[in-house]
């Protein structure tokens, strides 16, 4: 019974190393790919993956035979796969702790994380049309004598503020452990009778991520990301969230992942329930689900779902 299963091993294994090197799109190594990326001045997407990954192991199934991903996977990108256990050196360059993952590394030096977990076919074609997109406008690096390419911030971060010292509305505690083009709000613009969600509450994103503040947000410093829009303290801080949203941003559009996981619902969470993981914020609609999430987070963040602000309940539009 035991070499049966240790056979059985073997094969999965095999098999799944087999059905990689069957699909389409992808360099053979990082290397190729930098080099194939430097010469096209194309963006880099890199594509973290794991053989004793569940989520993994369903988008080479579902996702990567398909030929219309193939055909996004080398139109404007250069893409390239990447075992985190063979190459544990450059997950960790990338900060890929937890997989799948994909990061995308631009001509002009900006890299950003796209997504974490399994997502669909139609969903994955979208993020490399868009993400192809994007790369037109980041195009090589600037001239000599400007600042350095952008760059993730990877000093750490002050401990939280006490919440009690900001002035506005009760503030709730943070523990700290873990697309479309955003566009921020034009000067001069008319009232506008639209609906929108204010994503954080109205506290700066940039704040509470960088220094674990909450900071209330300028009702005239804005900018829109994925329908939700959010408000920062300075022009300063919104650059930084347009640099890198996803970096920012609450994860799952700020839905509850336990309920999102268990229940397949988008209800949003509460920022007084929220918790960083991997340096990312998740948001949660009780103290109860909260505690869940710290005790197993990865069973909540590896298999995502593609959402949209309107599908989102319970939550405040203004």
């Amino acid at each position: 019974m035991r070499f049966w299963l240790l056979t059985c091993g073997i094969m999965i294994i095999s098999s799944a190393a087999s059905c990689h090197a069957q699909h389409g799109g992808w360099k053979s190594d990082y290397a190729e790919a930098s080099t194939a990326a430097e010469r096209e001045g194309l963006p880099i997407l890199l594509h973290f993956q794991a053989w004793y990954c569940g989520p993994c192991q369903r988008m080479d199934r579902d996702v990567f035979p398909h030929a219309d991903v193939q055909k996004a996977l080398s139109t404007g990108l250069v893409s390239v796969e990447i075992d985190v256990t063979k190459e544990p050196d450059l997950a960790a360059r990338f900060e890929a702790s937890t997989v799948p993952r994909d990061v995308v590394v631009f001509a002009d030096g900006t890299v950003e994380t796209l997504n974490i977990g399994y997502m669909s076919r139609a969903a994955y074609v979208s993020l490399l049309s868009d993400t192809a997109d994007r790369g037109k406008t980041k195009i090589k690096v600037k001239p000599r004598g400007e600042e350095d390419k952008q760059k993730i911030n990877d000093d750490p971060v002050p401990n939280p503020t006490d919440p009690s010292s900001q002035t506005a509305s009760p503030q709730p505690p943070v523990e700290s452990d873990s697309e479309k083009i955003v566009k921020p709000e034009p000067e001069n613009a008319e009232p506008s009778n639209e609906v929108f969600i204010t994503g954080l509450d109205g506290y700066c994103p940039v704040r509470l991520h960088d220094a674990r503040e909450w900071t209330p947000g300028l009702e005239s410093i804005v900018a829109d990301y994925r329908d939700i829009r959010y408000r920062f303290a300075s022009e300063s801080d919104r650059d930084k969230f347009l640099k890198n949203p996803v970096a920012y941003a609450p994860q799952d559009l700020g839905c509850d992942p336990i309920v999102l996981t268990n229940e397949g619902k988008a209800v949003a969470g509460r920022i007084r329930y929220g918790a960083f993981f991997d340096q990312r914020l998740y948001l949660f609609n009780s103290q109860e689900n909260r505690e869940l999430f710290k005790k197993s987070p990865l069973l909540y963040i590896e298999i995502r779902s593609v959402l949209k602000a309107d599908q989102i309940e319970d939550i405040r539009r203004q």
